[in-house]
């Protein structure tokens, strides 16, 4: 070969990989050959993920071929065009999902939590309750000051605190007595104050009967109880009859991971259960309201909520920021990224903590909001509004899918990590399965 066409071979394939290469990148990058117009133009995609996942898909009216399989968990609706489009989800027995997708160049509007609700009837389970719990299997019921777990009835007049191991912490509101019982031993309830003065007058030499103002279990060990007396807060071992003080007198306190987070007349502390150690959160100096409410996120940021509608964020490190200002309800996600929160003006926004950016929804519920709990995926809300009960994404593509799961709703209770919802109606209390 001589050099002349070596050189001429280098250079051809010098050329093909120059355009097969930019060819390719610009397929990569969504830029697709117009052969009509011989002009090239940019090109995006919609990726859809659902459950159930068997589902019939269109967009804008025209059906597309559901991707999902063994080995594909989602469907790619790829080489669309920069410009809006209606996609729709839809199978028999579930109500429909619908949204509209502004189609970037390049880009690929991701929708992977997609819920498509039953319409199934809920289960019956038991005659109407003034208010119930669920304890992993055991639905216990309240009515009429007498609480119920089964067909055993259970000492007390309400319901303090659970864990769904079965155990149960109810109040007696005649003898103002709490009670620890273990639902798979019937008659087994332990006086928590007769256990509390006890062990602190022989434990900690402090003499006489105070009364218990407040009960919860300790979050990793269900044999302990963190108790509020009048004059000061403790940790209670009911196994090994052990007592230690948190702290002094306080307001009230909240319980999780394996913190305490509580405040007195001036300041909101929080107690290490492992290293046993008090750190403050934040003064309340200045501060009028009183705290309406605490929450603590997975993240172990605490939520502060006063009662005249301040919102405060804190984070480990100590600092701390007003989130809103008329806030009346907060719930914080399992996953603690976002926290829901209701105003006492209606509508219902989503706090990302991680971006500090607010999402508010319209989902359409024009009822008062009451309550709201969040779905296991973190990105799906339980919506109590007046007397109704809903279902909604958190999203800012609309619309957003706002189900109306059921009416005349007195209280419900969403099992945590699970697909079942309970609420209880004028014909009893039943049990809704989110996914069939």
């Amino acid at each position: 070969m001589t050099v002349r066409t070596r050189r001429i071979l280098f250079y051809a394939l010098f050329f093909l990989f120059f355009v097969f290469g930019g060819a390719l990148t610009a397929y990569s990058l969504g830029i697709k050959l117009d052969f009509k117009t011989l002009s090239l133009s940019g090109t995006g995609g919609i990726y859809l993920k659902s459950e159930p996942p068997d589902v019939n898909i269109f967009l804008n009216g025209k059906p597309v071929e559901n991707k999902t399989g063994f080995f594909q968990s989602g469907t790619l609706i790829d080489k669309l065009a920069k410009d809006f489009y209606h996609v729709t989800l839809t199978r028999s027995g579930y109500f429909g999902w619908e949204k509209e997708v502004e189609v970037e160049t390049s880009l690929v509007e991701v929708f992977d939590a997609i819920v498509l609700v039953p319409k199934s009837e809920p289960e019956w389970l038991a005659d109407p309750a003034d208010s119930f719990h669920v304890s992993g299997s055991n639905l216990i019921l309240v009515r009429d000051g007498k609480v119920v777990a089964g067909n055993d009835k259970v000492i007390g007049s309400k319901i303090e605190d659970f864990v769904e191991e079965g155990f149960l912490i109810t109040y007696d509101e005649k003898t103002k007595v709490y009670y620890l019982s273990d639902l798979f031993e019937p008659g087994s309830a332990l006086n928590v104050n007769a256990l509390f003065n006890n062990l602190k007058e022989s434990r900690l030499n402090l003499a006489g009967a105070v009364p218990v103002i407040k009960v919860a279990f300790h979050p990793f060990n269900r044999k302990k109880l963190i108790i509020q007396s009048r004059g000061a807060l403790y940790n209670l071992d009911t196994s090994r009859l052990t007592i230690e003080q948190i702290s002094g007198a306080i307001k009230d306190f909240r319980v999780k991971g394996e913190e305490v987070v509580f405040y007195d007349s001036k300041v909101v502390y929080r107690y290490n259960l492992i290293f046993r150690t008090k750190t403050t959160i934040t003064e309340l100096n200045g501060t009028d309201a009183a705290i309406k409410n605490l929450e603590i996120d997975a993240g172990n940021r605490v939520i502060v909520l006063f009662s005249d509608g301040k919102l405060l964020f804190t984070e480990n490190g100590g600092k701390t920021k007003n989130i809103a200002d008329k806030v009346k309800i907060v719930v914080p996600s399992g996953n603690s990224r976002f926290t829901a929160f209701a105003d006492y003006d209606g509508p219902i926004y989503v706090y990302r903590a991680d971006k500090e950016t607010y999402l508010k929804l319209e989902t359409g519920i024009e009822e008062e909001i009451i309550d709201i709990v969040w779905y296991k995926d973190d990105k799906h809300l339980f919506v109590k509004a007046g007397n109704k009960l809903y279902f909604t994404e958190v999203d800012d593509n609309l619309p957003l899918n706002t189900i109306r799961l059921a009416t005349d709703v007195s209280g419900f209770y969403y099992q945590s990590g699970t697909d079942y919802l309970y609420f209880n109606l004028p014909g009893g209390v039943y049990r809704y399965k989110m996914e069939i």
